[in-house]
């Protein structure tokens, strides 16, 4: 190809041979990378929800909490609750922080509570009286609302009526 033949504005050394943009193939290259990191680090359960279990003793109760730590947006998961009293609880109320709430979805708790209402930044379901020895399940439902992103602290506390037996601090990741 003859200059003659080229259209206007184009010049051979640097359109044809590349001169002096030698290392954007490798800009190109990154960021190729860097798009199809994404998804394999997906793929490696690193934007999951992986398990995160807790574990938190008291004298009256032990409760162990199994639930994500980092979940992504729009992922349904669910928290698995386990209380096991040391002595007879004449009126078992778990307590989630708001922060449980907080651009997630509730899609239901099993078993159902005798009563749920809310005091303060606590959501309170009342169980009832719950004997010693025995360990009590609660499964809990969630999806993370797409928009919601961020950290949010997520509480448990278990109380007999109004005596605080034990509060679980836990934290949620959420990732876009």
């Amino acid at each position: 190809m003859t200059a003659k033949a080229l259209p206007a504005g184009i010049d051979k050394d640097r359109h044809l041979n590349l001169r002096g943009r030698e290392h954007h193939v490798w800009i190109r290259r990154a960021g190729v990378l860097l798009v199809g990191l994404v998804p394999l680090l997906a793929l490696l359960n690193v934007f999951g929800q992986q398990p995160s279990y807790s574990t938190v003793k008291a004298s009256q109760a032990t409760l162990r909490v199994d639930s994500p730590g980092h979940v992504r947006g729009g992922l349904i998961f669910t928290t698995h609750l386990t209380i096991t009293p040391h002595q007879e609880l004449r009126d078992m109320r778990v307590l989630l922080d708001s922060g449980w709430f907080r651009g997630m979805t509730f899609n239901g708790l099993s078993p159902q509570p005798e009563t749920e209402s809310s005091s303060g930044r606590w959501e309170v379901y009342d169980f009832g009286q719950v004997s010693a020895g025995v360990p009590f399940s609660i499964w809990i439902s969630w999806q993370t609302n797409p928009t919601n992103v961020g950290r949010h602290n997520q509480d448990i506390a278990l109380t007999d009526g109004d005596n605080r037996i034990l509060v679980a601090h836990r934290s949620l990741m959420v990732f876009p």
